[in-house]
């Protein structure tokens, strides 16, 4: 009996996830990113098709299907590991569809802005976990994006989904370092300090938001000691930025609030 539900499941998935009514789909893609995490055996047989249907559904006009669809192509990037084969067909329209919702392209059949909450968050990290697999499915076009990554990597709550952006991002940007003077127009200061209000987002206690933490007594918390390796690829990432800045940096340093320097220095070293 179980052979003969392996050999359908994947075609019932597949037909869910085409289904006309956008709380089905919502439905299927939430059970494809558990079972990407948990069985994906299950998946892997329809994996082409299923995530066809998953960039497809990357539609702001169905918010909940959307923000599913998002969250289970992550999650399938994960599975992948390094192995980038099932994720080629599909990457450069899921890059361009990511795109348009960290930057707030993203327009509804009317031709109107949509904003959709969580959904930048939710773009950034699986734009991270999609350049763990391979940078180079990210980083060609990193320039367009770099500003609105930084900024849906900043609002991430969850400490694996964001340690996940960022490995990806520092992927990405040491791919394309080029992107850095492609990214705000030329204006490579407020691009650094785009990358930097995100790094910064690490310290910043889930309780408090205030404009207090930046100048006012110091609050800022320790980087999570399990994420040790991406806290030195973060240090050496905000090295490199002040090295290419040149006399830039100067400037750049200028505009920080007194809390951001004595967190650089004691935490980033700089």
């Amino acid at each position: 009996g179980s052979s003969r539900f392996s050999q359908t499941f994947p075609n019932v998935l597949q037909n869910l996830a085409e289904h006309i009514i956008p709380g089905v789909r919502m439905s299927v893609f939430a059970l494809i990113g558990d079972l990407a995490r948990q069985a994906p055996a299950l998946i892997e047989a329809g994996l082409p098709n299923l995530l066809s249907e998953a960039v497809k559904s990357i539609d702001p006009t169905h918010p909940a299907a959307c923000n599913n669809a998002v969250w289970a192509i992550g999650e399938v990037c994960v599975r992948c590991g390094e192995n980038s084969g099932p994720l080629t067909p599909h990457a450069p329209e899921l890059v361009q569809r990511l795109i348009a919702m960290l930057m707030g392209n993203m327009l509804d059949d009317d031709g109107d802005p949509v904003t959709v909450p969580g959904l930048a968050e939710n773009a950034a990290t699986t734009m991270g976990r999609l350049a763990s697999v391979n940078a180079n499915f990210v980083a060609p076009e990193l320039g367009r994006f770099l500003t609105g990554w930084c900024e849906g990597m900043s609002k991430i709550s969850n400490p694996i989904e964001r340690r996940d952006a960022f490995q990806g991002f520092v992927a990405a940007l040491r791919a394309n370092p080029q992107s850095l003077q492609q990214a705000g127009g030329g204006d490579i200061s407020g691009v650094m300090t785009s990358i930097l209000f995100a790094i910064v987002s690490w310290h910043i206690p889930q309780d408090d938001m205030s404009g207090n933490l930046l100048n006012g007594a110091y609050g800022f918390q320790p980087f999570p000691s399990e994420f040790g390796e991406l806290l030195a690829s973060l240090r050496q990432l905000v090295l490199d930025l002040k090295t290419s800045a040149g006399n830039s940096w100067s400037q750049i340093e200028s505009t920080m609030p007194v809390n951001v320097k004595r967190l650089m220095k004691e935490v980033y070293l700089i």
